[in-house]
């Protein structure tokens, strides 16, 4: 059982480095964010399944206290990652509309009036 534990435990850590690296990443056309968000899907996925095999009752109390600390932290990373997902959003939201204004405004001008 001790080595479900451990398991799960790396996991966690991977799912932690995994958050902290996008968090930490400038925001490009270049990022892949389905990548990651396939990746971390599959992680937690086979963190859920070690879990299942885990019997919670058998662990030591100070192990499932630091794993619980560690899960409470992956959330705040995650709420960390929204806001930096929506700040990004929101800047292509404008570009986007930036390059829909400008579109118009060649649209607009006419090179047949010009001698």
């Amino acid at each position: 059982m001790e080595k479900f534990t451990l398991l799960f435990e790396e996991f966690i850590m991977k799912a932690i480095t995994m958050t902290e690296n996008m968090i930490a990443s400038e925001f490009t056309q270049d990022t892949n964010f389905e990548h990651f968000t396939s990746n971390r899907e599959r992680l937690f996925q086979i963190l859920d399944q070690i879990s299942n095999k885990i019997e919670w009752n058998e662990v030591a109390p100070e192990k499932r206290t630091e794993l619980n600390r560690q899960i409470d932290y992956i959330k705040k990373l995650d709420e960390k990652l929204l806001v930096k997902l929506q700040e990004h959003q929101e800047e292509v939201r404008t570009e986007i509309e930036r390059t829909v204004r400008q579109k118009e405004n060649i649209k607009g001008y006419n090179l047949s009036d010009v001698k």
